[in-house]
């Protein structure tokens, strides 16, 4: 179990055991290096404790259990905290202030206990489960799932309002049947066969707080410098928002006062940050006005698409349960950049929650304005509010046309019955609704996602604005202390004034940690398309899958909304792979490298003849599947990689040759396969492609192209060359006609008028792209000429050399669409379902052909069996 959590605790490992209990604790040490190991002990061995986390007021409670006549041999808060127990019980975790997830054995009674404990908040995790006559508990569920007879069983109810409502964290449970979690601002005794669970803090609210921006900035002041004390490297992740913001420059203040424990900060602050250049989300320009005011170092990283796909089983495996959306993948790699250098970071979360940092609050404002007939201030405050209300009404308004019907994509076997989510969310209280999203809605899951994120890279992560004396205070304070004349965060902005650059003290729009969300599932539509379409996917008992994929392809091409649904099956689906069908242990090779992908086809290798021969075969592009289901078929795809295609080539021999190469590793031809080609290479070895620099494009073409937009798959008839190309192809008069054609017809929301009069001919036309292997990224080419009569050539000359019946088909694919241009001995509905997520690739795969071979109906998808993977693999 401990060796299953080495990333929380690299430093050091300990363990007790006697016959009440056994203990496991892996240390990250930041506080006492030499001392402070665990499990720690005292009295006589009668009380052992267990405990990760910080009480960063460690120090106040052991001055006072000095007076007490408590003696003390580190410096260490783990001792505070048991010597804590021993004098005050249970009611010790009322007086810290920190984050901690703790086990304390207790038998200096006859009847031993052990006391589970999480902090106010719920920073820090701690997961219980009843197994095989014990009770079994950890830092995270992974340590749980070590003993292989825990049976690993889905939570239908928690997968139903996740997948349907997009419910998670709201509740004590998880996605795993019968493990769950110790409430925040709880502990749970267990004693003999009983355990009973005891809340030692409830929030209250009220608004007779001392609203004056001194007043805040005090309190900030002090959250901020009790997470300063550590004897390790400190710094501090930089989104370029208030909140982050608003922490950065206190540290930089602190430091340069010289402030107790900011030692840990060294001679300059150390900022950590994610940047996405050129995209909207951009927050570079407010980083470099903190960087600017406060002097501080900065590490960034950007994030990219390809990143995420690569690392999205490992991800998964350390956020343990499903997420809100791909968002956090950012902060998992700030953290993984910011672990080069400290061991310690302060974060801004909670800060959204608390003071109305997120764009829908002020709408919750003014409706409660409204309630309370207060209508003169609910005039100004909406016009003041208009740039972030008005954005989120037209975008609602907008996209209530195009709404996808989740309901109708969930399978009615699965919701039959499901009750639905207790969801008391008000829509018309301010300081009702904050304190619902901080407890329930919004703040539990991205404190999962920190803690995760951070401990996955052995980094602590601390949050001054989960301060407990910071929390109760902004608790008390009058509304109008979180947004006032149509600011947000008023008080922040107010306390801070001429210490938070001017930039970000006016910003209105929330970003921070995030990422481009679906332009990343849009850029990676061919990889998610294969995901959805395998027979894994198409076999779960929960989705629609042939639905799924379709209103997925429909959100990418800007037909219906893009909802947050299609990433919540996603993620399920990678998550019940790793975690449900295998069993998995541990992370392994293939973790960073797509290796959902693997799991996946190896659950249908498992149920196929000669299933493991062919996946071993297989020489698969970039997140593709080799298998792939469609209409009660199972299709293995095999990209063919060949040399570069020249024009003159002769393409029956590149085909030899590709399938030469197949054989070789362990493949050969059969009976009804089918040999898919490029159109594209074909075209090359006709001689249909051309350098651009030899083609002159007329006055007529240069005009046309400037209206032709470009694609994320290529440049299409958006460049004069290609342009020409199509005027040569079709003639100057069919072009203008379909352009002009094309001009009346997309105000009406009808798309390809101009392909369907300028002829398939002019669709296949492809660019220079630097999508194109050289030199054909600086060419340009035509469709081939007599694709059906190459269609039989190939064919024929495949029968001839194999003695196989082939099926052949010449197609026109990438990650948006496919066209099929000629096919033989296969029908053109069958290659498009085999080919809808671009097997073959449309960057620098090298495989211009593939072959296709269907190897069982659907009814073998199934769950693989458990796989067994070494502890530490």
């Amino acid at each position: 179990m401990t060796e299953s959590l080495r990333h929380r605790g690299p430093d050091d490992d300990g363990h007790f055991e006697d016959a009440t209990a056994s203990l496991g604790f892996r240390r990250l040490s930041i506080i006492d290096l030499a001392h402070g190991n665990q499990p720690m002990s005292m009295d006589d061995g009668r009380l052992q404790i267990v405990y990760n986390g910080e009480v960063y007021n460690f120090r106040e409670l052991r001055a006072e259990l000095e007076a007490l006549e408590h003696t003390f041999h580190t410096a260490s808060d783990t001792e505070v905290v048991l010597h804590a127990y021993a004098q005050w019980g249970t009611d010790c975790f009322r007086r810290f202030n920190g984050m901690w997830g703790l086990a304390i054995l207790d038998e200096r009674a006859p009847a031993p206990r052990l006391v589970l404990a999480r902090d106010h908040f719920g920073i820090k995790p701690l997961f219980y489960a009843r197994h095989g006559g014990r009770i079994v508990f950890a830092s995270e569920i992974k340590a749980i799932l070590q003993d292989e007879t825990f049976p690993r069983e889905v939570d239908e109810q928690q997968m139903y309002e996740y997948l349907r409502f997009g419910l998670f964290d709201h509740n004590d449970g998880t996605f795993f049947r019968g493990i769950r979690q110790v409430p925040a601002a709880a502990f749970a005794v267990v004693a003999g066969s009983t355990i009973s669970e005891s809340t030692y803090w409830t929030p209250r609210l009220s608004e007779d707080g001392d609203a004056r921006p001194e007043a805040f900035r005090a309190v900030f002041e002090r959250a901020v410098q009790r997470r300063l004390v550590a004897d390790v490297p400190v710094g501090i992740c930089l989104s370029g928002g208030l909140d982050s913001s608003s922490i950065c420059t206190v540290m930089a203040q602190q430091l340069h006062d010289h402030v107790r424990d900011t030692e840990s900060l060294g001679d300059r602050l150390k900022t950590f940050s994610a940047v996405f250049p050129g995209d909207r989300i951009d927050e570079s320009a407010y980083i470099k006005s903190v960087l600017d005011v406060t002097g501080a170092d900065n590490s960034a990283v950007q994030p990219t698409d390809q990143d995420f796909i690569r690392e999205l089983e490992a991800w998964v495996w350390h956020m343990e349960e499903p997420m809100v959306s791909s968002a956090p993948f950012a902060m998992w790699m700030v953290m993984r950049l910011a672990r080069r250098q400290v061991t310690v970071t302060l974060d801004g979360q909670a800060g959204d929650e608390l003071l109305a940092g997120y764009d829908h609050y002020p709408y919750v404002l003014l409706r409660q304005l409204l309630r309370e007939r207060r209508y003169g201030e609910f005039a100004r405050e909406a016009w003041l509010l208009r740039d972030i209300v008005s954005p989120l009404v037209r975008r609602r308004l907008r996209e209530r046309g195009q709404r996808v019907d989740v309901a109708a994509m969930l399978q009615k076997s699965f919701t039959r019955g499901r009750k639905p989510p207790d969801d008391d969310r008000v829509a018309d209280d301010l300081k009702r609704r904050l304190l619902q999203d901080f407890r329930t809605y919004s703040l539990p899951p991205l404190l999962r996602y920190e803690d995760r994120a951070s401990m996955a890279h052995s980094l602590e992560a601390r949050l001054p604005f989960l301060d407990q004396e910071l929390v109760d205070y902004i608790l008390t304070l009058p509304r109008t202390a979180i947004i006032h004349n149509g600011w947000t965060r008023a008080i922040v902005r107010q306390a801070l004034h001429g210490v938070l650059p001017a930039k970000v003290e006016a910003r209105r729009k929330k970003i921070g940690f995030t990422t481009p969300e679906f332009r990343w599932y849009r850029r990676q539509r061919a990889v998610l398309q294969s995901l959805m379409r395998s027979p894994a996917f198409r076999a779960r008992p929960y989705w629609k899958a042939a639905a799924v994929a379709e209103n997925f392809r429909r959100a990418c091409a800007g037909e219906v909304e893009e909802s947050m649904f299609f990433w919540r099956a996603v993620n399920a689906e990678v998550w019940l792979r790793v975690y449900i069908d295998g069993k998995t242990k541990a992370l392994d090779k293939h973790s960073y490298e797509g290796g959902f992908v693997r799991r996946g086809d190896r659950a249908t290798a498992a149920k196929v003849a000669g299933g493991d021969g062919l996946l071993d075969g297989a020489r698969l592009n970039w997140g593709r599947h080799l298998f792939l289901e469609d209409r009660g078929r199972i299709w293995a795809r095999f990209p063919l990689r060949s040399s570069l295609i020249k024009p003159g080539d002769d393409i029956l021999e590149a085909i030899a040759g590709a399938l030469e190469r197949l054989r070789g590793d362990g493949v050969d031809v059969e009976d009804g396969d089918v040999l898919l080609i490029s159109e594209k290479a074909l075209a090359i070895s006709q001689g249909r492609s051309y350098p651009i620099d030899e083609i002159h494009p007329t006055r007529t073409a240069r005009v046309l192209s400037r209206y032709v937009s470009h694609m994320p798959t290529g440049i299409g008839l958006a460049h004069p060359t290609t342009m020409q190309l199509a005027i040569d192809e079709a003639g100057a008069p069919r072009i203008l006609l379909a352009a002009a054609a094309a001009a009346v017809t997309k105000p009406l929301g009808m798309r390809g008028v101009f392909y369907r009069i300028a002829g398939n001919g002019v669709n296949a036309i492809d660019g220079p792209s630097s999508l194109n292997l050289p030199p054909y990224d600086k060419w340009a080419t035509k469709s081939p000429v007599d694709p059906s009569g190459e269609a039989l050539r190939i064919a024929a000359d495949l029968r001839q050399r194999t003695g196989r019946r082939v099926g052949v088909a010449v197609i026109d694919a990438n990650d948006m669409a496919a066209e099929v241009f000629a096919s033989v001995g296969v029908d053109a509905p069958s290659v498009l379902a085999m080919i809808a997520d671009n097997p073959l690739g449309q960057s620098d795969e090298q495989t211009p052909f593939g072959l296709v071979r269907q190897v069982a109906p659907a009814e073998v998808a199934s769950p693989p069996a458990p796989e067994r993977v070494p502890v530490g693999a």
